[in-house]
This record gives structure tokens, sequence and C-alpha cells, in this order.
């Protein structure tokens, strides 16, 4: 069914969505590939980022919604800059997302709203071998042809501790230098001409 969305406008001032980060990514579960998109804002409000209340991302064409609220979507500060979204957001049933233009929908504690129109023009199947990422007797390998790696380092609940460059496709796990807090790592991989990233399942340091 169609979400129609009826808005009011209470708040003194209108939130305003300055950008928008779209990109699709791949994950592996159980030797199966399943698409999870990767949605943030770049949000403003002239009463503060506080007021901010909820986001929706809508298909109309397919007739799907996602909402995001304050109490489940994912803070960022980058350069100073407060973006709002989620790394998770799935189809119904794992399918693929439908190609094509989606609207971002930003709404504050007052009822008004911002809303921009976004693409999702990611190809329909992988142009990249999905990657890999293992370790064996104390060694580190990472088998991947996209333009990007970087290592995802987590603890000991699935968090992640941080992101960064991989320099070196193999070498010696202590070479990584990872933290004592760090449980499991995976290979992150972007196609930036493409926006799409895959993920390989975590791995255990040890």
């Amino acid at each position: 069914m169609l979400a129609i969305f009826v808005f009011g406008a209470c708040s003194q001032a209108d939130p305003k969505i300055v950008s928008s980060s779209f990109r699709l990514a791949y994950r592996s579960f159980d030797s199966s590939i399943s698409e999870t998109l990767s949605f943030f804002i770049l949000a403003s409000d002239d009463d503060g980022i506080a007021d901010l209340e909820s986001m929706y991302l809508l298909n109309d064409d397919a007739q799907l919604f996602w909402k995001l609220t304050v109490d489940d979507w994912l803070v960022s500060e980058r350069s100073g800059e407060t973006w709002v979204g989620s790394h998770a957001l799935s189809m119904p049933g794992g399918s693929p997302f439908p190609r094509g233009t989606y609207r971002a929908v930003l709404m504050d504690k007052g009822g008004a709203r911002s809303e921009r129109p976004v693409f999702l023009n990611a190809p329909k199947q992988l142009r990249h071998p999905f990657p890999s990422f293992s370790i064996n007797a104390g060694k580190y390998a990472a088998v991947s042809t996209w333009q990007r790696n970087s290592l995802v380092s987590y603890d000991a609940s699935g968090a992640i501790l941080r992101v960064e460059n991989l320099k070196a496709k193999e070498g010696a796990l202590t070479d990584l230098k990872l933290g004592v807090n760090v449980v499991s790592v995976a290979l992150l991989t972007e196609d930036d001409e493409n926006f799409v990233t895959a993920l390989t399942p975590p791995v255990k340091i040890r």
C-alpha cells in the first residue's frame, strides 16, 4: 500500500536536508549475498539538532518506506557536521532494492519537514567479485579487486571500534596493530564510482 504522509508545521524553524549519503552495501551471510542500504542525512535545524524527531526513505513507485527515529538512528559527526541515518536498511525477505528515485523526508518535533529526492543507480549485479578476508597461523589475507579496502574492527559485543584503510592485502596479524579490545575484524571494500560497498563476515582474531 502506498504510504501517504500529511504533515503539519508547528515548529519555529523548519529542518533542512543539507546533503545526503546513499550507498548500496553487499553483505555475505551463510554463503549468500544480500543487499542493505547505508542512508544518512546531513541535517540542519535552527532550533537545534535535538529538535529533529524522525526521517523517512520512500520509494513511491514500489510502495515502500522505511522510518528512523531518534531512538534508532545513528548519529555521526564528520568534520563538525552532524549526519543521522542507518547502515542497515533492508528489503522485506532480503530481496534486492528497487533501483531508481527515492524520497528522503526529515521531520522535527513540531511536525515541520524537509524533503529531497535521492537516487539509487547501483548496478544490479556486482562489478567486482565479492571480497574475502581470512586469518591463519598468525597471518591475514585479503582478496579484493575493489577500489578501496578498509579494515573494520569489532569488540566482544559486535560494536564497531574503528574503520581504517588496509595498507597491505596480506601480512602478519601483528602488522595491523589491533588493540586489546578488538575481538574480530572484517574487510570493507568500496566502489566509489557506483556508490557500492561490500562487507565480509567478521573473522575472530584468536
